[in-house]
């Protein structure tokens, strides 16, 4: 389903708060790279689970309730379930001391996040598309 008819002063804001959240996962995704890396990362800047990260706080709350209905949103939901399980299993190699597995897991990591990446976009421009 298409995103319903956006008023013009609505579209700047809605189309900022996506982007603050895009932006976070990209942070996200540099603190699970500077993990594999060897950069000592805390678990609060790189959480595990797909509902504790600041895009994952964000798309459960307030994207939900601004685009629950619209079918682009929804499709964003698997990818990023999906890229937080591939952390998951990074965070335990990278814990077992297990670098190379963790390094070759990382490339499925971020293949998912390109992906969750041109979703969001997707939804940027049916918003920009909207008037």
């Amino acid at each position: 389903m298409a995103l319903v008819q956006i008023n013009p002063d609505r579209k700047t804001e809605l189309l900022s708060k996506i982007r603050r959240a895009k932006s976070s996962h990209i942070r996200w995704r540099a603190f699970a790279q500077g993990l594999v890396a060897g950069v000592s990362v805390n678990e609060d800047r790189a959480p595990i689970q797909h509902t504790d990260c600041q895009f994952g706080t964000w798309y459960y709350s307030e994207g939900r309730e601004l685009f629950g209905d619209s079918e682009i949103f929804m499709d964003i939901e698997g990818p990023h379930e999906m890229l937080h399980a591939i952390y998951a299993q990074v965070f335990e190699l990278v814990k077992k001391g297990k670098k190379e597995k963790a390094h070759a897991k990382l490339d499925d990591l971020i293949a998912v996040s390109r992906t969750l990446l041109e979703q969001i976009e997707i939804l940027e421009s049916e918003i920009e598309a909207s008037l």
